[in-house]
Order: C-alpha cells, then structure tokens, then sequence
C-alpha cells in the first residue's frame, strides 16, 4: 500500500498485486502542516513510480508501429511531470495537498467537492458553469466518457450566453489488445494465444470536417517544461495518498499475469477535434457579421458621396461654360441674320433683271422655231410611208425562203426514205433464199425431235412406275418388321438392305429419265417454233417485197415533182427579196433626212426651254431672296429676345447649383468623418484605406458565414481563445489543450477519474470542482494490472471523501 492510504481506502480489485512505493517520510496525519519542502518530497514520492509506470506502459505502447498511433500516456506523464515542478496554474500546495493530504485542506480556497446523486450530477455541473461565465470566467469540464460528456453539454448548449465548445475524440469506441500482448512476448508459464491482426484505424478526418478542428497526439517522449506556467500537453495520472495515519508500504508478491478485460482509452484514441456546440457561436457570428455589413455599407458611401461631389463639381463647370457658349453663340446668330437680310436683298434685285433678260431670249427663240417644226413634220410622215412599204416587202420575201426551206427538208426526207426501201428490198430477196433452202431441214429436226421426247417421256413412265414398286416392297417388309427390329433393338431381316439399296436405285433412275425427259421435250419444243418462223417468213416475204418496190415508184415520183417546185418558189423569192431591199433603202433615206430636220428643230426648242426655264429660276430666286430677308429680319430680333431671356435663366440656374453643391459637399464630409471613424485615417489622404478596410471585413464575413453554415470550422486558437467552456474526456483535452489556462476545472462523475486523468485539466486551472457520486471508482483496464497501489483503483474525490469529509458539499 502507497504511503498516506489506510485500510479502509483500499480497492478490493486491487488484488491483481500491488507494487510498493518507496518514500523518504511517511505521509503526515490530518491536520498537519508540513513546508512546501516536505510536499515537495511527498509529492516526488507518490507521483514518481506512477510516472513511471506510465512511461513503461507507453513505451511498450509505441513498440508497436502503427500508421496512425494511438495517442498513449503522453498527457498523463506531463501533468504528473507539472505537478512534480511545481508548474500549475493554480495555488501548487492546494492542489498537491488535495492530492496527497486531502486532511490538510479544511477551508481551503480553489478546490470544492460536491457530492450528488446520478440524476443531480448534471444540475450541479451547469450551475458551478453558469457562475463562472457570469463572472468572465473560463472553465474545463471533464466527463470520464465521450457519452457522458455530450449529455452534460446537452443541458446548456440552448444557452445563449455560453460558447461551449466539445472534445470529440476518434476513434470513439475501437477496442485494442492490452499492452502486454501487443509489446511484450507471450510470459512462458502462462501461454497467450496470437491475438488477431488489428485493423488499420480509420484515417482521420480532414481538417474542418463537420465544423471541427482536430488534433493528433503525441508520437514521441513528452517535452520537458521549460516554464512555470502549466503547459497544455499530455498529463500522467496519480497515485492515491488519502490515509490519515502513515503504515508502513505493503510488499506484494511477484506481479501477476494481467487479466484480459477493456483496453485503456489511451490505446484507442489516436486524435480529438473541437466543435462548437450551442446557440451562442451561431447568434455571435451573426452579431458580428452585421456589424461588419453595416460598416461596409458606411464605407461603400464615402466613394459615392466623393463621386457625387466631383460629379456636381464638374456638371456646375461644365455647364457654366456651356451657358457662356450659348451667350456667344446667340450674339453670333444676330450678327449672321442682320447680315443675311442685306444680302438677301441685294440677290432679290439681281434675280429680278436678270429674269426680265430671259424673257426677250424666249420670245426670239420661239419665232424661229415655227418653219423648221413643219418641215420636220412633213419628212417625218414620208419616212413612216417608205417604212411601212419595205416592212410589207421583207414579210413577202421572207414567207417564199420559207417555202424553199420546207421543199428542201421534204426532199431530204423522200430521198432518205428512198434509200431505205432500196436496202430492205436488198434484205429482203436474200433472206427469203436462205429461209426457203433451210425450211426442209427444219421441218425434218423438230419431226425427229417430237419422236425423240414421246421416248424419253415413255421411259421416265417406266422409271417412275419401278420406284413405286421397289418403294411398296419395302414398305410391306417395314410392316412386317417386329417392334424390336423397328427401335433398332433386334436385327433388321436381311432383304431390308437389299431393298433400300433397289429403292435408292430406282430413286436415281426416275431422276435421270426424268431430266432426259424433260430436255427432250424443250428441244422438241425449240425445233417446232424455229420452223415455224421459217415457214411463216416464206409466206410473209413476198409481199413485203412489193411492198418495198411500191415504195421505191412512189418516192422517186414525189423527188421529182418537188424538185421542179424548189426551183420556181426559188425564183420567186429572189425577185420579193430585191423588192424589199429597194424599199428598205428608200425608207433609210427618208428616215435620216426626217431626224435631221427633228435635230434642228430640237435644237431650237432646246433653247426656248432653257429660255423659258432661266426666266422661271430666276424669278424664284427673287420670290426667295425677299422672303429670306423678311426671316433674317424677324430671325434677328427673335434672337435678340432669346439672348436676354437666357441670360436671366442662366444667372438663376448658377444659383441653384452653387446651392446644391454646397448640399454635396456636406454630405460628403459627413460621410468622410464616418469613414475616418471606421478605418482610422483619412481617405482622401490613403486611397488605401477602404478598400484594405473592406477585404478584411469580406474575409471576415465570409469566414464567418462559413463558420454559420457549417462548411467552414473555426481555427483551434480561435475557437480555444472564445470559448466559455470547453468539454470532453481527460484523453481529449489533453491531446486539445495543451497551451490554454482556465479559471475552473469541473469534473464530472469525479469518483471514476484517476489521479493522472484529473491531473490533465488540474494543471492548467486556477480552481477545482468535482461533482461525484459516493462509492465510485474508476474502471478497471487490463494495461493497469501492475499499477502502483491506490492511484489507479480509487480516485482523489473518492479518497478525499473518505478522508476528510469536510470539504464535500
């Protein structure tokens, strides 16, 4: 038994063997003081062989390589190593007073045990929270389970005054073989059967997963602390010092062979990730988005205001300028119309002579026009006469060469026609010899042939009426045959081969008589229609012989009588065509000297139209001269009045826009001083400001919104820095916490958690609650068989309240 612990405090599980502890003093009674010194010692004393036990059990741990190793007892030995300094957030001799004397501590500050039932538990935990963040305070709340964790963060997370955030290790519930069996040989005298292969661990989730940020343990020896503040890395356990008076430490026989049971969370654990939890993260983000979209909308107001105000700057220039421009421009149109009216005038006198000039020239031109119209008139009229007779002698002269055309194409075809009669009267004696010399020989072919196929077709009767006879024989033996003979069961009778054999035969002999038959038959058939023709040319062929000797008398007749024809309407239409050459040349000759009369006649009517049309221009252009003097006058004096009644607009309209600058700068200096309030400087002086200004605060906004909408998790430092409470198992907040102090450190169900679990959290806070139930204890893992003795079995609430039952509320 460890110094400090009675009887009373033992663990009956304990009897797997106890390792004794070696300490310099014993532990003191309750009540008794002792200098820092002497805890110091006292501490060494308890807290050293647990440390190492917890360095044996880890290296054995990592003996063992894994892709993804388990996060071990790392945590454990750097907050036994913590305590062991004196590196500890809060009161040091409080907390190792509590650890190792709790007797000593009656009305001491920092620490509280609360004793609950079950069902009060989780009561007391948001209470003892609920304190502590109405006070600004940050606290550390440990459950020995991940379930037991999220059901006590269930009860706040609807509160919206406290960012909660939880430790969710992975993987949550793999069981793992004992250390012994997975580092050290099978002992000989006890043989263990080859536990099965371990599965790979799942990998772990990608950073940012469900809104987490996750955490891997520790893979190498714990770093020695190098300040006095407590650091957040992973932290041993401690053994029990709860007796109130010293004993002397119980010598244990050899240790024992661990018995299987659950494996330590240590060797299931390979990373914990933080989520936030409750309603208090999504209405913050939210507060703090708005605020930011509301300065956005503040600084997207300056650069319209600045634009409004060189906008009204430059419109105000512009249009002053462009009022001058009018002035000008108004004065210039009263010069130019005054000017105009006095040229108008003097163009109107000019177009006026000038149109009573015209006037005399017309008049000549139209006198003497008369005599060289009526000439061109008369030669007009001989022409259309001397026209129409040559038009009258070409249709005759043309209708005669097409007379001589239709001879000429007759008589080609007559000859033609002539030519083939010849030919076929030619074809036709010779072909009547030849079919008159063959048509004996014919005759006698198809009289043989006919004989030849009555032959043939008698023998195919004979051949066919053999195969029925040879074919009916066997049908009678396959009648006679017994039903064994016919399944081929017995042997067939012995003319049964013969007969087939006689019936394939005369299958053959049927065929070869009938195809001899039949090309007979188609023989007799080709001789009997090739005397035919023969004899059906030799009656047909005489009388188209005399045909084509009619033919040959009736063609040579018409050749003949066309010939004489062809030359008389040839004859005749040289006479038409010489006639209606002369006409076409006495029509020519009156034709020009009719267009030569027109052309000077034309000429003079040329000029009486110029004439005429001179005079009609120029007076117009007197009717418009004095009617545009008459505008430009009246132009003028309009102008003059548009001039005055400008300027009177133009002085009103620069008033109001000096008004309404005076409007635009002040809002833009409004909007300026916002901006300067916002960004810190002026914009005016560092274009850069807003916009800088504004990319921050669209980062931020959209990291926010991806915090809101869960596709984005909030950094570690962030969401440890911000949080009120953070939650989880001691294997989570020592893989999460490792830099980060807290005001409180809760524990929940506090009789179950050991001393290195509790001293995880302890380390890095400032007090200490634990809420736990009467006669709890921690579970019982098989790496823990050869732990030293009290630390591992009973928990320090279970011992304070068994030793100094005071503190407890």
């Amino acid at each position: 038994m460890a110094a400090g612990v009675g009887d009373e405090g033992l663990d009956p599980r304990a009897g797997l063997g106890t390792v004794p502890i070696e300490v310099a003093d014993p532990t003191p009674p309750l009540g008794t003081d002792a200098g820092e010194g002497d805890w110091r010692e006292l501490v060494e004393s308890v807290y050293g062989p647990l440390t190492e036990f917890y360095e044996g059990l880890d290296a054995r741990l990592r003996e063992v390589p894994e892709d993804v190793p388990p996060m071990g007892w790392a945590p454990h030995i750097a907050a036994l190593r913590a305590l062991r300094d004196g590196q500890v957030a809060g009161e040091w001799d409080v907390l190792a007073r509590f650890l190792v004397a709790p007797g000593t501590l009656e009305g001491a500050e920092g620490l509280r045990l609360v004793q609950a039932g079950e069902g009060d538990q989780g009561r007391v935990v948001r209470d003892a929270v609920k304190e502590l963040t109405a006070a600004d305070g940050r606290a550390l709340l440990i459950a020995p389970t991940p379930e037991k964790a999220a059901e006590l963060l269930r009860g706040m997370e609807g509160d919206p005054d406290v960012f909660s955030l939880l430790i969710e290790t992975q993987p949550e519930t793999a069981e793992a073989r004992s250390v012994r069996t997975q580092a050290l040989p099978p002992v000989e005298e006890l043989p263990v059967e080859e536990p099965p292969a371990e599965e790979e661990p799942p990998p772990l989730r990608e950073p940012g997963s469900n809104g987490t940020v996750e955490f891997k343990p520790l893979t190498g020896p714990p770093p020695e602390p190098a300040a006095a503040v407590t650091r957040a890395e992973p932290l041993p356990t401690l053994p029990p010092a709860e007796a109130v008076e010293p004993v002397e430490p119980l010598q244990s026989a050899e240790p024992l062979e661990p018995e299987e049971g659950p494996s330590a969370p240590e060797t299931r654990v390979r990373s914990a990730a933080l989520r936030p939890v409750g309603e208090a993260w999504g209405l913050s983000w939210q507060t703090e988005a708005r605020l930011l979209q509301r300065g956005l909308m503040s600084l997207e107001q300056w650069p319209r205001d600045a634009a409004a105000l060189q906008s009204v700057q430059a419109e105000n220039l512009r249009r002053a300028e462009q009022l001058e421009a009018e002035k000008a421009g108004l004065a210039q149109a009263i010069e130019e119309a005054r000017n105009a009216a006095a040229a108008a005038e003097e163009a109107a006198a000019a177009a006026q002579a000038e149109a009573e000039r015209l006037s005399g020239v017309q008049e000549e031109a139209e006198t003497e026009l008369a005599g060289p119209r009526a000439e061109a008139e008369r030669l007009k009229q001989a022409a259309d006469e001397a026209g129409a007779e040559a038009a009258a002698r070409t249709r005759t002269a043309d209708a005669t060469y097409a007379r001589c055309v239709q001879i000429d194409e007759r008589a080609r075809t007559a000859q033609a026609e002539l030519q083939g009669a010849r030919q076929a009267e030619a074809s036709l004696t010779d072909e009547l010899a030849r079919a008159r010399e063959a048509l004996p020989g014919a005759a006698e072919e198809a009289h043989r042939l006919t004989a030849a196929d009555a032959d043939a077709a008698a023998e195919g009767h004979a051949a066919y009426y053999r195969l029925v006879s040879a074919e009916s024989a066997l049908s009678a033996l396959r009648r006679k045959m017994t039903l064994g003979q016919r399944l081929h069961v017995a042997s067939p009778p012995a003319e049964l081969r013969d007969l087939r054999a006689e019936v394939k035969a005369r299958t053959r002999e049927a065929d070869e008589a009938a195809t001899r038959a039949r090309e007979a038959k188609e023989a007799a058939e080709h001789a009997e229609r090739v005397r035919r023709g023969l004899a059906s040319f030799v009656s047909e062929g005489g009388a188209r012989l005399k045909a084509a000797q009619e033919a040959q008398e009736r063609l040579g007749t018409e050749l003949t009588w066309l010939a004489a024809e062809r030359e008389k309407v040839g004859a005749e239409h040289q006479e038409q065509a010489r006639l209606a050459s002369a006409a076409v040349e006495r029509a020519t000759e009156a034709g020009l000297r009719a267009r030569a009369a027109y052309q000077v006649a034309q000429a003079i009517e040329e000029r009486v139209t110029a004439a005429r049309t001179s005079r009609e221009a120029a007076l117009a252009a007197a009717a418009r001269a004095r009617s545009d003097a008459e505008a430009a006058t009246a132009h003028a004096a309009e102008t003059a009045a548009a001039l005055e009644r400008r300027t009177e607009e133009a002085a009103r309209e620069i008033a109001e826009r000096e008004a309404e600058l005076e409007t635009v700068a002040a809002a833009e200096a409004r909007s300026r001083e916002s901006v300067i309030e916002i960004c810190g400087a002026d914009p005016a002086d560092d274009p850069e400001v807003v916009p800088a200004h504004q990319r921050r605060a669209m980062a931020r906004i959209e990291e926010l919104t991806g915090y809101l909408e869960g596709g984005r998790a909030a950094g570690s430092e962030v969401l440890l820095r911000t949080a009120d409470l953070v939650v989880g198992t001691p294997a989570g907040a020592g893989l999460t916490v490792r830099d980060e102090d807290f005001d409180a450190l809760i524990v929940a169900d506090a009789g179950t958690v050991t001393d290195g679990e509790f001293l995880i959290g302890a380390v890095r806070a400032r007090r200490w609650i634990l809420v736990g139930t009467a006669g709890s204890r921690p579970p019982g893992y098989r790496e823990y068989a050869d732990s030293p003795s009290g630390r591992l079995e009973l928990s320090p609430f279970e011992r304070a309240a068994t030793a100094a039952p005071g503190p407890l509320d």
